[in-house]
């Protein structure tokens, strides 16, 4: 099923379409009932994509009994298919970009703030050098959450000079389970001992319930008072 939004990513008659596509490619003898299921939409609206669909010679209706069909893509309609799932796919490799950026530039201002390395004093007659990125610190972070938005912030992470070095989750049952080659640890490893964190920054890796998390940080007995500054919300 196709990754529909509720406010900010809409679903659109392209989508719908492609939906309905798809769904004929896996299985042709869907009826309508179960092709509004996979799109998200209603029985009486499938029934309109499938009559254009058919004017537009993109599928053939095959009688299989006095009351139902099969629904199948014609070369036409496997072509269309195709170029739909070109440009889904493209639009979601772009969004997937645009939310790395963002996960890059919500960090960038802790990297200022703890990891930049002074330019050494410039030779007599010579400019001072600004320090780039290649005189920037490593910086040990923790992601809160082993889900899926823990997996885009591993990604947006890779050339930057941050380093994960701990993953933790409220799910017990996520405790000791491997996360891209990092084991799951409960919130209690982010303390080496009271007063003193086991990394430089938490990374709140969960987009639902950030406030709750950062409040449950902030409350956890031995949570130093610095924690207030590198506890990074999304």
């Amino acid at each position: 099923m196709f990754f529909q939004g509720k406010d900010y990513i809409r679903p659109s008659k392209k989508l719908r379409l492609l939906s309905v596509v798809q769904a004929l490619t896996e299985n042709e003898r869907l009826s309508q009932t179960q092709l509004a299921r996979f799109s998200r939409t209603s029985s009486a609206m499938v029934n309109q994509y499938l009559a254009e669909l058919h004017r537009e010679g993109m599928v053939q209706f095959a009688p299989v009994n006095r009351k139902s069909f099969a629904y199948r893509l014609t070369d036409k309609g496997q072509e269309a298919r195709r170029n739909m799932m070109e440009q889904y796919c493209a639009e979601m490799v772009r969004g997937f970009a645009s939310i790395k950026e963002l996960v890059r530039r919500r960090l960038e201002p802790l990297a200022e703030r703890r990891g930049r390395i002074s330019a050494p004093a410039p030779e007599p007659g010579l400019p001072p050098q600004p320090a780039g990125p290649l005189r920037l610190g490593t910086l040990r972070l923790a992601l809160f959450g082993a889900a899926e938005t823990g997996e885009v912030v591993l990604a947006a992470l890779e050339g930057t000079p941050f380093e994960v070095t701990l993953v933790v989750d409220n799910d017990a049952a996520k405790h000791g389970t491997p996360f891209h080659g990092h084991t799951v640890q409960p919130p209690a490893a982010l303390l080496t001992e009271p007063g003193l964190l086991a990394v430089d920054a938490v990374v709140v890796s969960s987009f639902a319930h950030q406030r709750a998390i950062q409040q449950q940080l902030l409350a956890m007995p031995g949570m130093p008072e610095s924690a207030r500054e590198v506890v990074v919300l999304l």
